[in-house]
């Protein structure tokens, strides 16, 4: 016969029926029974004892469907949830308790809060390599939250090279003694069982260090004496190389392996900033020091002239000095020999004021402080470098000045400056090398007036050609760039560089740019609506133009009467080694590059490779310039410069541009380090925009 405990029996779940007042169990069913055994006539807490954790409700549970405890068995760590019902029995008030296996929900639930505690540290870790502070700073907060989040009693990062293996960083719980202090080697026999691991992009887990007793001596010893029980490690990488290792030691047992988890996460966010920090380094160092005379440029130079101003220096001597007819030995006697010319100079000015003194400011240009010198010193000290020239097969324009207690330097740079020009123009007047310093043509400063150009302008004078650019690697059209044309009343084009300066010294360079702006967009609008196969179109803007008021707005009001896709819109700005690079119209390029046109600077490296200003500013390419891209092909140094400025571009999603290539050689050298597109002579010369538009589009 079908009695109701079979019933009871047949459930999944524990029945536990007791009385109220004493906790008497009159009645348990067979999973209760396998529980708890045999415990009839015992009461609930004499059941329960050593074989049940009981945890009564809290806020979790309270008033959710029913759950008035949970229990834990000891034995195996099974959760059950416990439903409590008062009832009544043949006329006697009992309580019946319930108890469904929730192991699996709670295991649920426990991992997942531990994968969200373990993301939101990752999250706060990933916010603190991003804020702007100090890299050492920064990591060694990183090593904080991590060592508190895990329980450990210390975290580290240790750097690997072929050479040797030593700490960098460094974090001690509170009371836990540092027993490898920064900068401390480590034997590389230690980590050598690590390494294959390593290769494999894993982490190593000991959680015992008598694990290694026997497989790594080495390491067994070393954590032994320190006094490391339990240890993680992770490998840390950047592009491919493997650097150096994270570590967290003497965490709890049970945390080990979400250590191991979290490191991999982590390892690969600290890589990213350390790749940050070494590109960091890397334009620092480039922008201070010029490659070619291997002294310091005017990046050094503008900076050391700000702070002798800010500290108030005085007794400075200050020498400028210019190489006469640069432009002829580049002319007649090639690149190479204008170079050495410049490295001679930087050497006999190096010999006689000291290398720490000397500036390259410019292509031909050099600067020399003499600080804290008194004035018949810093005489005779300019005496006896003129007397070193004597035997120098070039020539040198020198102007210098002192400064005393009460001048301002500022004042005695330009003096020093007005006195060497003086001297070139001495030269140039005796020499039939240049007409460089002569009185400038009237042509071309008639055409300089805001009234002429405009006039130019409507009647066609001033036109437009195009020069295209290619992939590098393919070959394939990639874009191109607008040069600005003017033909004379014979119908002869005359050079940009004879009629730009005069229009910059005359602010008129504006209604150049302007127009050169507006036609380029109408040819891009009529393109599109051809149905042509459109690339990006690049074109240079002069700093005075965009140091105008509102000229933000102009090239907008102009964008928007033709609305063509502003990524075809490449705005390419030039080095001004007047104005210290591209500082003087940072916040107008990033305006320009949040309205979504591309930036690019333009002409790197004819005059100073101004790297580290570029660390601020967001821009799309990064043209070569011609005299940069010569030397590739032939100088050891320019090529290891140019490598290094190709992988941090690269890593910052920038394009490289190489303008000015003639010959196949050269091309192929671009190729070898990574240059992404490719213009000049040796592809196509500029022309009409017709012509280009038959042949290209």
């Amino acid at each position: 016969m079908f009695k109701p405990e079979d019933i009871l029996n047949s459930l999944s779940e524990a029945i536990i029926i007791s009385e109220p007042d004493n906790g008497k169990i009159l009645y348990v069913n067979s999973v209760a029974r396998s529980l708890l055994g045999e415990i009839n006539g015992k009461t609930r807490e004499e059941a329960f004892s050593g074989k049940m954790s009981v945890h009564q409700s809290n806020s979790e549970y309270d008033n959710k469907d029913g759950v008035t405890a949970k229990i834990y068995t000891n034995e195996n760590g099974r959760a059950y949830a416990v439903y409590t019902k008062n009832a009544e029995i043949d006329g006697k008030n009992v309580v019946v308790e319930t108890a469904a296996d929730i192991t699996a929900a709670e295991e649920e639930r426990h991992d997942l809060k531990t994968r969200l505690t373990r993301e939101y540290i990752i999250v706060s870790c990933i916010i603190e390599l991003h804020r702007d502070k100090p890299f050492d700073e920064t990591l060694n907060h990183i090593l904080e939250i991590t060592g508190k989040y895990l329980d450990a009693e210390r975290v580290y990062l240790f750097k690997y090279t072929p050479e040797c293996t030593y700490k960098t960083h460094s974090w001690c719980r509170d009371g836990v003694e540092e027993k490898i202090p920064v900068g401390k080697e480590i034997d590389r026999n230690i980590i050598s069982g690590w390494l294959k691991t390593f290769d494999n992009y894993k982490s190593v887990l000991v959680s015992d260090v008598e694990e290694l007793k026997d497989s790594s001596p080495a390491a067994y010893r070393l954590l032994k004496r320190i006094n490391i029980k339990r240890i993680v490690t992770s490998p840390l990488y950047v592009e491919g190389e493997f650097i150096g290792f994270i570590g967290v030691d003497n965490l709890p047992v049970d945390r080990l392996a979400e250590g191991e988890t979290f490191f991999t996460a982590l390892s690969t966010f600290i890589s990213m900033v350390i790749v940050r920090d070494r590109n960091e380094k890397t334009l620092r160092r480039l922008s201070y020091i010029d490659t070619l005379t291997n002294i310091y440029n005017r990046n050094k130079f503008i900076d050391d002239r700000e702070a002798m101003a800010e500290a108030g220096e005085k007794n400075i001597g200050v020498v400028y000095m210019d190489l006469n007819g640069l432009k002829e030995i580049n002319d007649k006697k090639g690149h190479a020999e204008g170079d050495n010319a410049l490295r001679e100079m930087a050497r006999r000015i190096g010999s006689v004021f000291g290398v720490h003194t000397a500036y390259r400011v410019g292509g031909d240009e050099f600067v020399v402080f003499c600080r804290g010198i008194k004035e018949k010193d810093f005489d005779a000290l300019t005496d006896k470098f003129i007397e070193s020239l004597h035997d120098c097969d070039y020539k040198i324009a020198i102007g210098t000045q002192y400064a005393g207690e009460d001048s301002n330097l500022d004042d005695i740079i330009r003096i020093a400056d007005e006195n060497m020009y003086r001297d070139k123009m001495a030269f140039y007047r005796h020499s039939s090398q240049s007409g460089r310093y002569r009185v400038r043509n009237d042509n071309f400063i008639a055409i300089s007036t805001p009234e002429k150009i405009k006039k130019l302008i409507s009647e066609e004078r001033f036109v437009i050609w195009f020069q295209p650019r290619f992939s590098a690697i393919t070959g394939e059209f990639s874009g191109s760039e607008a040069l600005i044309r003017f033909f004379d009343e014979d119908d002869m084009i005359v050079s940009p560089m004879d009629f730009i300066p005069e229009m910059e010294d005359n602010d008129t360079i504006h209604l150049l740019d302007l127009y050169v702006f507006r036609h380029v967009c109408e040819y891009l609008s009529g393109w599109i609506k051809n149905g042509k196969k459109i690339k990006p179109v690049s074109m240079n803007m002069s700093h005075a133009t965009l140091r105008k008021p509102n000229i933000i707005e102009n090239l907008l009001e102009i964008w928007y009467n033709y609305n063509v896709p502003k990524e075809l819109i490449i705005i390419e700005v030039s080095e001004d080694q007047e104005n210290g690079g591209i500082s003087d119209i940072t916040d107008v390029l990033g305006s320009l590059k949040k309205c979504g046109f591309h930036l690019a600077i333009d002409n790197f490296g004819a005059k100073y490779a101004d790297l580290y200003l570029f660390a601020d500013l967001k821009f799309d390419v990064l043209k070569l310039d011609g005299d940069m891209v010569y030397k590739i092909e032939t100088d050891k140094k320019t090529q290891i410069l140019s490598t290094s400025i190709m992988q941090i571009c690269h890593n910052e999603n920038i394009r490289i541009v190489a303008a000015g290539i003639e010959n196949e050689q050269e091309l192929t050298a671009l190729r070898e380090i990574g240059c992404d597109e490719v213009q000049g002579y040796y592809f196509d010369k500029p022309m009409s925009w017709n012509k280009f538009e038959e042949k290209y589009l």
